[in-house]
């Protein structure tokens, strides 16, 4: 990664630290950041180096070549193009190109709410909807099958708390940017916060 470049305080607050201090500090800030999203990405059953290739484009906010990306996270150029293919299908990373360059530069997308609903959108095709279908199939099988009764409780209490899950996340998946200060009162309000005005 080229040198990070220090922003200036207000006046009446001058950053008294010299550059080099600015930029390890900057640096390891980086660094943490990118390793968390490592370690949680597993933890979601995602690859790791996908949750680091993320992070490190989003925190940065740069623009980054693959072998910028392979030399910074110290992994093999296969690894990294793979997972920018994924990144970029999942629609969080965008290619980009620069007139008169050569080489391809990705980027993160850097809007929070666009960043939600594209990970939910895609947790919710891998996960949610399968988990979905083989409740539903449960059911029927054991509606089917008078030995099986008495699993269906247990089953129709499942598939009652994923619908209500899946009804969530669609809605979610419905709201805009806009919707979004409204959704804050209502979360403030059930915490028993009264929100302002």
């Amino acid at each position: 990664m080229g040198k990070s470049e220090s922003k200036e305080g207000p006046s009446d607050l001058p950053d008294v630290r010299s550059g080099s201090e600015v930029e390890f500090q900057s640096d390891d800030v980086v660094r943490q950041f990118v390793e968390h999203w490592g370690m949680m990405a597993r933890s979601w059953g995602i690859n790791a180096t996908m949750g680091e290739l993320f992070a490190l484009l989003y925190i940065t906010g740069t623009d980054w070549t693959a072998d910028g990306l392979r030399e910074r996270l110290q992994v093999s150029r296969g690894n990294v193009s793979m997972n920018l293919r994924e990144l970029m299908a999942w629609g969080v990373v965008h290619k980009v190109h620069r007139q008169g360059q050569r080489r391809e530069f990705y980027r993160a997308e850097t809007d929070v709410w666009t960043l939600f609903r594209r990970i939910l959108s895609e947790r919710k095709r891998r996960e949610l909807d399968p988990t979905l279908v083989v409740l539903e199939r449960s059911v029927e099988t054991i509606r089917l099958d008078p030995e099986l009764r008495e699993l269906e409780g247990r089953i129709a209490s499942l598939r009652q708390f994923f619908g209500l899950i899946n009804g969530l996340a669609s809605r979610l998946l419905t709201l805009e940017s806009d919707d979004l200060e409204e959704l804050r009162h209502l979360i403030e309000f059930s915490n028993g916060d009264v929100p302002p005005g």
